[in-house]
């Protein structure tokens, strides 16, 4: 089963290295992703946001890269195209592990693409667009996660009510001296403990050792995030 996945891939990976030479091919790679992630059609509408913002950042990126990094770039997408398909198709016998794999590496590289652009060039736009993915990916995520999360009358005000305090997160980390990479992580970080947070107090499990223990983690790995940083004004 992983062989016809593993060919899914690499056709979206070779798609995707050619979008950046003709507009044509990238509609053809749009059109072949639609087709690929819908056959089968099973559980398409649940990962559709992830798809989506997964589609729309890999064009994005390797268009705004096009040059020596295109083929990483592609072979990196093809591969959360990968884990995307394996957990909605059922091939993975325990998908929980991969779905959060997935949902932790495209959160990385939209935090990444965040902050290596800077906030020189299409700032109003670069933040919305930030924030809607961050909203579909929370959405998707929390329903995969929580029972009955979907059809909770709190499900809207959580979603961009969290979207909204980590792009305001995101501004105040742009303000700290470090670099985009160790920015990024610093706000990959930073989701990972309100997803463990809102997924315990909707569960019911939250404690006063699952709050310790969030913040135990945050505060270690920020101290490694800023002692690997080099600090310049």
């Amino acid at each position: 089963m992983l062989s016809p996945l593993a060919l899914k891939a690499a056709i979206f990976s070779a798609l995707l290295l050619l979008a950046v030479s003709n507009w044509l091919f990238a509609v053809v790679f749009v059109l072949v992703s639609f087709y690929l992630y819908f056959r089968p059609s099973l559980n398409g509408s649940q990962f559709i946001l992830s798809f989506l913002v997964l589609l729309a950042t890999s064009l994005l990126i390797v268009l705004l890269v096009n040059g020596q990094w295109s083929l990483v770039i592609s072979l990196f997408f093809g591969f959360l195209f990968f884990l995307l398909l394996g957990v909605k198709n059922l091939i993975f016998v325990n998908r929980q592990p991969f779905y959060y794999l997935f949902n932790g590496l495209l959160f990385l590289v939209i935090f990444i693409s965040f902050f290596w652009a800077g906030n020189s060039h299409l700032f109003f736009i670069k933040y919305l667009s930030v924030f809607f993915a961050i909203a579909f990916l929370s959405r998707e995520f929390l329903t995969f996660s929580i029972d009955g999360f979907s059809n909770s009358a709190k499900k809207n005000l959580i979603v961009y009510g969290t979207a909204f305090l980590i792009l305001q997160l995101l501004w105040a980390i742009t303000l700290l001296p470090i670099s985009f990479l160790n920015a990024a992580g610093l706000a990959l970080l930073i989701v990972m403990i309100l997803q463990d947070f809102i997924i315990h107090h909707f569960s019911g499990t939250m404690s006063r050792q699952i709050v310790l223990r969030n913040v135990t983690v945050f505060l270690i790995l920020s101290l490694v995030i800023f002692g690997a940083s080099k600090w310049t004004l």
